[in-house]
């Protein structure tokens, strides 16, 4: 549930006067409702402190008054592009740590292969691995065209997702093998997500 949803529920707004601060907030300010992604209990609770803090009062009504003021709705949106740069940025650092660590340990995948091929031997266990999942995918697809299994039913269904999951497989081995262009990928894909800097 977003935060439009969320604060669209009078019941739920007239049982928590947190909820009722925060409805004041778009209400003065809609804009705001777009900085905001799925965890909209958190945000709620962000824009009620952010309320009673400028306008000084726990009273929605009154609050709603206060902020007839441009000033404290200028002070409002301030505070909630704050709120909500730091909440992606928090994000984005959980992501390039999980990335940094899937960069290393495939870093760390290669190098072992490197030494390897030094020592005149190959990765038996990886080759097993990749023709195992080409063999299931061949296979999954030679049974339903010549098995004539529908794709709708609970067979045909169980196929498709043992396919798409081996599939997935053979991605990550391509990644594996050629994961310079994949990787400068990923990166640049993270950083185009990463909000503006507030106030340029």
């Amino acid at each position: 549930m977003n935060l439009l949803e969320l604060l669209g529920d009078a019941a739920a707004i007239a049982a928590n006067p947190v909820a009722g601060l925060a409805k004041v907030a778009l209400d003065v300010a809609p804009d705001i409702a777009s900085l905001f992604g799925d965890d909209a209990e958190k945000a709620v609770g962000k824009l009620a402190d952010t309320v009673r803090a400028i306008t000084g009062t726990d009273d929605p009504a009154q609050a709603r008054e206060a902020l007839a003021d441009p000033n404290l709705v200028f002070q409002l949106r301030s505070q909630a592009q704050t709120f909500a740069h730091e909440e992606r940025m928090q994000q984005m650092a959980g992501a390039i740590t999980t990335l940094t660590a899937t960069l290393a340990d495939r870093q760390d995948a290669r190098a072992r292969d490197t030494e390897f091929i030094k020592a005149g031997r190959s990765n038996v266990r990886a080759n097993v691995l990749l023709v195992t999942a080409g063999a299931g995918i061949a296979g999954g697809i030679g049974f339903m065209v010549f098995g004539q299994v529908d794709g709708n039913t609970a067979v045909g269904g169980c196929i498709i997702s043992v396919v798409t999951l081996l599939a997935g497989k053979f991605a990550t081995a391509f990644d594996f093998e050629f994961g310079g262009s994949a990787d400068s990928e990923q990166t640049r894909n993270l950083l185009a997500q990463a909000p503006p800097i507030i106030g340029k």
